[in-house]
Order: structure tokens, then C-alpha cells, then sequence
């Protein structure tokens, strides 16, 4: 089963105002982002926010936060992996019973929630994930790449952003195509 409109899930894990800074690959990562949440847009698929404990770190950066508008609606929690979160589980829940079996993940950090996110939703077996390698980012490069490592033995898909968005769109000459061509570089 491909992605396609109708079964795939963004997830945007803790992109958030005291944890962007030391994030190694923060631009490519944030610029990234901000093409699957267009690629979400154009194909009308359900966009699920994460924050770690904002009280202390944050909100999700106003760039991100911004480019949601009323797609924002941020869930949030205290465990590393969204699946420890009530909240998180009820959406999916939902979302998964309505037929959507793909989820694209994006955030950070690639070697803690965003692993053990996967870790943990790959342990269920009930969605297929693509995690776009180059909108995840960590404090390290090496841990970033241990992340992706981790990822993929969890039999995550390891994808570039481009390859998703492609893969999304199936061919050339669409509606989807043409909305999606100023978001590719």
C-alpha cells in the first residue's frame, strides 16, 4: 500500500523554542518541515503536534506553529515517546479506525522522541512510518545518524523529505503536482 491522501498521518514531534537552538541541522531540518506541512495542505492529511513538557521548553517555534494556523493544536506531554501519552493514543486511535496507516514523522530529537516514538508504534504494528530523515534533527550529527540507525532496525522507512513528497504525489501533470513544484528546490 502506497501513501496517498486518504491514509497518512503527519507527525511533528517537539519543535520547540529551547530546543531549536543547539539543533545541529536546524535550517535544513525547520525548512524541511515546512514542506511536509505544505505536502499535508495539498494532500488534506490530519497533521498531529507534539510539545515536550512546554511549561518548561516552549512552544513549537512560532515558524512552524505559524505555518499551521488552525492545524495547530498542539498535544502535550511528558514522556519521551508520544505513544505514553494518553492524549496522543486517542488521536491515533482514531485516525488509524478511519483507514490512515501511513504516518510521516518529522522533529526532534532523532535519537530520543522521535526514536523511541517509533520504537514504540513500530512494537504495535499497526501503521506503516516514514520518517523524513533530513526534517528530524538532533543536538549531534552522530547522534542524529544513531537516530536514523535505530529507526531503520525498528523497520522504520528512512526517507529524504523530496522522496516523500514525491512518492506523495505519484506523477507529474496533477493539481497536487503543480501546488506542490514551489515547495521543491
Amino acid at each position: 500500500m502506497l501513501m496517498e491522501k486518504g491514509n497518512t498521518v503527519l507527525l511533528i514531534v517537539d519543535i520547540q523554542e529551547k530546543l531549536i537552538d543547539p539543533i545541529w541541522n536546524k535550517d535544513t531540518m525547520v525548512s524541511n518541515v515546512e514542506t511536509l506541512i505544505q505536502l499535508a495542505r495539498v494532500f488534506e492529511m490530519p497533521i498531529l503536534v507534539t510539545e515536550q513538557y512546554p511549561k518548561g521548553l516552549g512552544r513549537t517555534i512560532s515558524r512552524i506553529a505559524d505555518l499551521l494556523g488552525d492545524d495547530y493544536k498542539p498535544i502535550e506531554k511528558v514522556t519521551f515517546s508520544c505513544v505514553g501519552c494518553d492524549e496522543f493514543n486517542e488521536k491515533a486511535d482514531v485516525l488509524c479506525s478511519k483507514g490512515f496507516h501511513h504516518l510521516i514523522v518529522c522533529g526532534m530529537e532523532t535519537h530520543i522522541c522521535v526514536y523511541q516514538t517509533v520504537r514504540d508504534l513500530s512494537e504495535d504494528g499497526v501503521c506503516n512510518i516514514h520518517v523524513a530523515a533530513d526534517a528530524v534533527g538532533s543536538r549531534s550529527k552522530e547522534n542524529w545518524q544513531w537516530g536514523l540507525e535505530l529507526m531503520r532496525e525498528e523497520g522504520a522507512f528512512i526517507k529524504p523529505t523530496e522522496t516523500i513528497v514525491f512518492e506523495m504525489m505519484a506523477r507529474s501533470g496533477t493539481p497536487e503536482f503543480k501546488a506542490m513544484l514551489p515547495y521543491l528546490k
